[in-house]
Formats: C-alpha cells, structure tokens, sequence
C-alpha cells in the first residue's frame, strides 16, 4: 500500500514538472516571435554580383567584390540574411568608367540597390560609398589542346601513329594579361589500363584554378586512338656513306646493319630493307678517327620505333 501511494505521489509531481516546463517553453517562443515582430537595424555583408558588364570587358579578382549595407526590417526578414551571405546586383551598364576601371558611387546607384529589396526593408547606409572594379579587354586566342595520360597496354598491344584530338585546338577567352602566357591548354590525365581495343573517350579540359576568369566554349574534348596487336622484326638495310672527298676512295664494314623495328602486325609484311636508309656522313670524322657513326635517316610512318643494333662503321682509306 505504501508502495502505492508514493507511485501516485511521483506521477503527480512528475506532471506538474512537465506543466512547469512547457509553461516555460511557451514563454520563451512567444517571447522570440514578439522581438522578430519587432523592427530592427543590422548591417549584413552582400556579395557584389556584376551584371551587365560589357563583353569586350572582364571584372577582374583584384576589384573589391562586397559591400555592407544596414537594413532597418522586421527581425524574422533578417533570418534569411544569417543563414547564408547574401547577394545584391551591381548593374554596370550606368556606372562611370575610365581606362583603368569602372567606379560605383552610392550617390548615383543608390535607388538600384534600395529596389532590390522589399518595400518594408529600409536601407540605412551604405559603406563603402565608392567601389572601384578593376576590368580588362577580353582577349580571344587560340590555343592547342595538350593530352595528359597515363595508358598502359596489354602485353603485346600498342596504339597506331599518335592519339588525336577533337578538337586539337580550342579558342580561350579572357583578360589579354592572363591569354598572353598561355600557350597550351592541357586536359585532365586520362588513366587506362590493359588496353587491347580502339580508344574513343570524352575527356575534362584541366584550367588552373588560378585561371578561372579565363573562359572556353568547350569544357572537354575527345581522345581517340587506334590500337592493334604490335609485334617486333629485325631486317638487314644497306649502309650508305654521304659526303666522301672526290679524291678519297674508303672501304668500310659491315656494309648492311640490322634493323630492329617495332609495328603492328598488320603492317609486318611490308616492311623491308627499302623502307629505311641507314646514312654515315664522312665529314663527322673526327681526331683521325677509324670509324664512322650510322644513323637511320629514313623509315616507314608504319612502325613505332627503330633502332640500330650496329654502333660504327669501320673504314680504312684505300690510298
């Protein structure tokens, strides 16, 4: 019995406790919604947004880009202007301009900002009174697209010539200080592994962010690249020496090298000792030296590399 006369005891006082406590609760909401139905001064921090701004023309990020403007409203109308920064337009259309720079002064934008705001939200002040923005000419040039790669192939597969571009140019535009220096535009890595198959892949332009007012009707391009089954021979070409003295008569040896060449399979079979021309040049003879330096002067667009597996030709002058 005892028991139960302190259970319904406690259930009471907990009620009161919860009676108390939503007392409280009510007091404090009605409390916040009389000081937001309340007319307040605050001065909030805007972002300058430029609007109109001529399109032979670029605001540059050195301008000042905020402005402080104090509003006299209903606190709730100034919830909105603490939870994110808020944004006011700078038309550019009207404002006074010379060489350098455009200039605003509160004096003659004054109306364009208060119309931005609702008609029971006061603008008190304004500070700055006078912003001045930086601009150049927008300069367009055209530039050439550089592809950043990482492809690995499959064993034995390679691709054909070289990747291309489309486009392999793009046009760039923006201030002429900053499209002066740039002369290449490069692409985002592009990373692939084992490849075995033709690549056709869309591919992201990579502008610095230090560059972000430079501006490109295109933001990727394509890379395509045609990939086949590669494999490496070995063919014998005849030595040719250039530049002998008309009164000098030389035997060297050997009088063929072997090439070692490196291409696709389709192409294998017509590849021969035609297709390349190993040159010594007698005028690079130096310090009574006994031996000439071959190089390949000529070879097949077809193949991917070549290589000699002869270093110097040996010769003797025959008197």
């Amino acid at each position: 019995m005892k028991v139960f006369k302190q259970s319904i005891l406690s259930y009471f006082k907990s009620k009161r406790l919860n009676v108390f406590l939503l007392f409280i609760a009510l007091a404090f909401l009605f409390s916040v919604l009389s000081k937001l139905s309340q007319r307040y001064t605050h001065s909030f921090t805007f972002k300058i947004n430029a609007i109109n701004v001529p399109e032979e023309h670029v605001v540059l990020n050195d301008s000042t880009n905020t402005m402080t403007i104090a509003l006299t409203t209903y606190g709730f109308r100034h919830i909105k202007y603490y939870l994110r920064q808020p944004e006011i337009d700078v038309d550019f259309k009207d404002l006074e301009r010379t060489k350098p720079h455009y200039k605003w002064i509160e004096s003659n934008e004054i109306s364009k900002i208060i119309n931005q705001f609702a008609a029971n939200i006061t603008v008190e002040n304004i500070t700055p009174d006078t912003i001045t923005f930086n601009y150049d000419v927008n300069s367009v040039k055209m530039v050439p697209v550089k592809l950043v790669s990482n492809i690995k192939f499959s064993a034995g597969y390679d691709v054909i010539d070289t990747y291309q571009l489309e486009p392999d140019s793009i046009k760039i535009i923006g201030p002429k200080s900053m499209t002066d220096s740039i002369v290449e535009v490069k692409t985002k890595s592009i990373d692939l592994e084992n490849v075995n198959a033709d690549i056709d892949r869309i591919i992201q332009l990579d502008i610095p962010k230090d560059l972000d007012e430079i501006k490109t009707p295109k933001s990727t391009v394509k890379v395509k690249g045609q990939v086949e089954k590669f494999t490496e021979g070995t063919i014998d070409v005849p030595v040719n020496v250039i530049n002998i003295p008309k009164n000098v008569k030389i035997n060297f040896y050997p009088k063929t090298v072997p090439v070692i060449f490196y291409t696709s399979l389709s192409s294998f079979k017509s590849i021969s000792s035609n297709s390349f021309i190993v040159q010594c040049d007698f005028n690079t003879i130096r310090n009574n030296s006994t031996y000439l330096i071959p190089s390949i002067v000529k070879q097949p667009e077809k193949i991917k590399s070549a290589k000699l597996n002869v270093k110097q030709i040996e010769f003797v002058i025959i008197k």
